[in-house]
């Protein structure tokens, strides 16, 4: 596709209100603070924003990918050679109905998880303090302290690339540890209702706070420090592992935490964890470490980790198409 092909897109799409930025870097969106340029990139901060960009770019027969929040995504240095929609607001849309929960794709999970314990709903307060939207979190299945999204799903609003609509239950998602069909069928969640449960404000407050200040203990204040969290998913039952057990364990008795390749570090307090260590990092340089990190665990336990970081944009290395490093 030229340039002024994309340039008519982003003009239509104007004229709606919708915002797009014309070569683009990508490093802004992503929690990495990596990754190179998209010819146009668009931002959707509504359900029915999202809608009207699929429908205009499958009409012109367009070829996109789609970000949340960036938190969970390494992106190429080389950019991608396609318009990126940037799914997410800064401006939560999120509303209840006595104990059910419906909100957009695009809020964040955190700001779901502050307004569900301001209203007396319970249930949703683990997700305190994940960075990500909801939309991400369910393809995803995000979760943490031994709870899921889906644990609290009763339905998914989905628009898949040819601007089909459609409403589905959880059951119909293929749900599991980190992981969904959505992955591989490249469906987008424009919205979802969760199903919570009653529960005392000021227990939740004083529970969201516990959290919030348990994850800043462990985890890199991002506005400190470029990385995507977890960059692997926690030990499978089905291994050698026997129950599932923090990958971070694994990784520090391989010595990750003393490993480096060009600019890309670990954090000193969380083996699982890779960060952006110096100004001159690429993307490529935290995909290579990342692999070390893996085999070092591999060698040592026989134990293989699964990355839980998405990728975009092409790597050196032709074995990144799946979730296996």
């Amino acid at each position: 596709m030229n340039a002024a092909a994309f340039d008519s897109i982003a003009r239509e799409l104007g004229a709606g209100g919708i915002c797009c930025e014309r070569v683009s870097a990508l490093k802004g969106r992503t929690t990495f603070r990596l990754g190179g340029l998209c010819p146009l990139l668009i931002h959707c901060e509504r359900p029915e924003q999202l809608g009207q960009t699929v429908d205009l770019l499958h009409c012109t027969g367009t070829r996109f990918e789609l970000i949340g929040g960036g938190s969970n995504l390494l992106v190429s240095d080389r950019g991608v050679d396609c318009p990126v929609i940037c799914y997410a607001t800064d401006v939560p849309e999120v509303s209840h109905e006595g104990l059910e929960l419906s909100v957009s794709g695009s809020t964040s999970l955190d700001a779901v998880a502050g307004y569900a314990v301001e209203h007396g709903l319970g249930g949703f307060v683990n997700t305190s303090g994940i960075p990500g939207t909801v939309g991400g979190a369910i393809v995803g299945n995000a979760g943490a302290f031994g709870w899921q999204v889906g644990d609290a799903l009763v339905s998914v609003d989905l628009l898949d690339r040819d601007g089909v609509r459609e409403t589905v239950g959880p059951e119909a998602l293929g749900l599991s540890y980190r992981d969904s069909h959505l992955k591989r069928m490249r469906q987008i969640v424009q919205g979802a209702v969760f199903r919570l449960c009653g529960t005392d404000p000021a227990a939740e407050r004083a529970e969201r706070q516990r959290i919030l200040e348990l994850r800043a203990s462990k985890h890199p204040d991002l506005s400190m420090f470029s990385c995507a969290g977890s960059f692997f998913r926690n030990i499978e039952p089905t291994s050698a592992a026997e129950r599932r057990q923090a990958a971070g364990y694994f990784l520090d008795k391989a010595g990750a935490k003393a490993m480096k390749v060009g600019g890309a570090g670990v954090y000193e307090k969380h083996a699982n964890i890779i960060i952006k260590d110096s100004d001159d990092c690429s993307a490529q340089d935290i995909l290579d470490l990342s692999q070390l990190m893996a085999a070092g665990v591999h060698e040592k336990f026989d134990i293989e980790l699964i990355r839980e970081a998405q990728l975009l944009g092409d790597f050196d290395d032709a074995g990144i198409a799946s979730d296996r490093v």
